[in-house]
């Protein structure tokens, strides 16, 4: 398993994920649901975004999922992760693009923390957060706008030590 760029050729695998249902209800939004057009201007744009890393997870020569580092503030950033393909669930790589995303934003870019959330009913990515060393900091009410519903967001941190 690896971390790469995103490439333009990444746009339909990506675009595929996040027209899938089960993906955006754990994220609490609905299935992307523009065109495939305007969803390549938009990834083409946003991954070339100077305050954002994205990255695709790959395993055997194939991308499995999309990896973010975000909302650089006060010497952290937050993480996002989503693992694409049904088949590819549960067989860790977004423990591991977690391990490698943290010693990259600690060791590389020298920050002290990186947080993350996940929704409460979002059992795998609690089970991710904990594996690889986060804490949770605390809660939150969401509201989802892919379904209107109230959901409990739970909030996550690995600290670097020593900070």
């Amino acid at each position: 398993m690896l971390l790469r760029p995103p490439r333009p050729s990444d746009v339909e695998v990506v675009y595929e994920w996040d027209r899938d249902p089960e993906l955006a209800a754990w994220n609490g939004r609905p299935p992307l649901s523009i065109s495939l057009e305007a969803a390549r201007r938009d990834y083409l744009v946003r991954w070339r975004e100077p305050g954002v890393r994205t990255f695709i997870i790959e395993a055997g020569g194939e991308p499995v999922g999309m990896a973010t580092l975000y909302d650089f503030r006060n010497g952290g950033c937050d993480l996002g992760i989503k693992i694409g393909p049904k088949t590819e669930r549960g067989k860790g790589y977004a423990s591991e693009a977690v391990r490698l995303l943290v010693e990259y934003a600690f060791n590389e870019l020298g920050l002290r923390v990186v947080r993350g959330s996940t929704l409460a009913h979002n059992h795998r990515m609690q089970r991710v957060f904990e594996k690889c060393g986060f804490r949770e900091v605390g809660d939150g009410a969401l509201i989802s706008r892919f379904d209107n519903r109230r959901y409990t967001e739970l909030f996550y941190e690995r600290r670097r030590e020593g900070a």
